[in-house]
């Protein structure tokens, strides 16, 4: 009886090996949020062939199936649990939005998947009485998020703006969960750097059902009399915040944005000239793994990564093939520890996960971040120095 127990185990674990392993993606494929969507898709495409060119996972092809959340919450939810229910995958991958990851919590907490996320990047550090994503999240064993956390953002946009000598700032955010705590802690840092902020102003996004027309809140900013602007919004922001703000002639020293990402229409747009954001990753950063990935991603796409989402997926999906490969086994337990161990490949250079203020498993932090600039229609990184590929210039 034990040998056909035993020789019954074998066989099962055979047939679960032949028909390998399948990673749940959620990302929003269309709406507000598409380009972002399709950049991680197009990352994801990549290390998918990358990975099984290179043998696969666990001596099979890796598999994905890729769910569109069109950065709506009732929409990752039912597309979440389809994943669960339907297609019976142990691992999700993906991510973006913190009102669709908030929307997301219990649902995680009902079927404890291994959770990699790359975005849901809010947290309440530094903010009194809000529990943000880290706070709701970042215990859980089975959860490992990828994106800096919001706190680490602006320690890096912060440093950006101390670093031009500017003495105050103008505040402009989006008001819901991503730009709302977000302009909190910003301020907060802005002030503890010596830099004052004469408005925080909230507008409604695009993405979040608002008009586009942000003139009166642009109104606001001219008339603080502030050196700079700071803006946080989503990338359907980008486009009319900024023909608004040179319709209106408007012409603070620095403009900054800090969209989760940037539309690649925008780099030849006139209005584009001279405005700064944050980027995790640009084809020009000077390590090899940059540019590594971007001629990978040239031979499969036809085209440059322009959305450092793209990098980010890739890295998420390498780092899922080599934990379990590394782990031997599908076993909740051992990917865990293979993941929270490992060291591993993106287009920024190694990474892992680490402890972040609260949460257990965080991967890329402040380090991670570049302040690019726009000029006659390139992506010029500017700060930090040490990678800067031109001098920042003002825009008046």
């Amino acid at each position: 009886m034990k040998r056909i127990i035993a020789t019954l185990v074998v066989a099962l674990f055979a047939i679960a090996m032949a028909q390998g392993v399948t990673i749940g993606v959620l990302s929003p494929l269309t709406g507000g949020a598409a380009g972002t969507g399709q950049a991680q898709k197009a990352g994801f495409e990549l290390a998918l062939a990358e990975i099984n060119a290179a043998g696969g996972v666990l001596g099979q092809p890796l598999k994905i199936i890729i769910e569109d959340t069109k950065a709506d919450a009732a929409t990752g939810v039912a597309a979440f649990e389809k994943l669960m229910t339907e297609d019976g995958v142990e691992f999700i991958a993906g991510g973006y939005s913190s009102g669709v990851t908030l929307a997301l919590v219990e649902s995680f907490r009902t079927f404890q998947p291994i959770v990699s996320w790359i975005g849901g990047a809010v947290s309440g550090v530094g903010i009194d009485g809000f529990d943000g994503i880290e706070e709701l999240l970042g215990a859980e064993p089975w959860f490992f998020h990828v994106h800096p956390w919001d706190y680490q953002n602006t320690e890096a946009s912060t440093a950006f703006m101390a670093s031009t000598g500017v003495k105050s700032v103008a505040l402009l955010h989006e008001d819901s969960a991503f730009g709302g705590p977000g302009a909190i802690a910003a301020a907060g840092l802005l002030q503890d750097a010596g830099m004052s902020v004469p408005l925080v102003e909230a507008f409604k996004s695009t993405l979040t059902g608002g008009t586009g027309d942000f003139r009166a809140t642009i109104a606001k900013a001219a008339a603080s009399g502030a050196d700079a602007l700071f803006w946080i919004g989503y990338d359907s922001d980008v486009v009319p915040l900024t023909s608004q703000i040179r319709e209106l002639k408007y012409d603070p020293q620095y403009i900054f944005g800090a969209p989760p990402g940037w539309p690649s229409e925008f780099d030849a747009a006139p209005e584009a000239q001279c405005v700064t954001g944050l980027i995790g990753y640009l084809p020009n950063l000077p390590n090899a793994e940059a540019k590594t990935f971007l001629d990978a991603y040239v031979a499969m796409h036809g085209r440059a990564p322009d959305n450092y989402m793209a990098a980010l997926a890739y890295a998420q999906l390498w780092s899922y093939a080599d934990a379990i490969n590394a782990a031997g086994t599908t076993d909740q337990d051992a990917v865990i520890a293979a993941l929270q161990n490992g060291t591993f490949r993106s287009p920024m250079g190694a990474w892992s996960f680490k402890p972040s203020v609260i949460a257990l498993h965080q991967g890329f932090g402040s380090e991670m971040w570049n302040v690019f600039q726009f000029q006659n229609g390139v992506r010029e990184i500017v700060w930090p120095l040490a990678r800067a590929t031109a001098p920042l210039a003002s825009c008046q």
